[in-house]
């Protein structure tokens, strides 16, 4: 990843649209932190969406063989 320069504010207006933020997801609106954070939590409510399918269609399955 590219490293982020410091420079004044006169020279940022020189710069690039792409030079001037971090190239990850918000693009640095957000920290890292936080864009982890996301990311994360959004992973284990779709894996919580998973294991419920997985559960529900394991109870079905021993129902049906009683």
């Amino acid at each position: 990843m590219a490293q982020r320069i410091t420079l004044l504010p006169r020279e940022y207006a020189d710069l690039s649209k792409t030079q001037k933020h971090v190239s990850r997801a918000y693009g640095g609106s957000r920290c890292g932190v936080c864009v982890r954070s996301r990311i994360v939590r959004a992973f284990l409510i779709e894996e919580a969406k998973v294991i419920k399918r997985v559960i529900i269609s394991q109870q079905n399955a021993a129902g049906a063989r009683l």
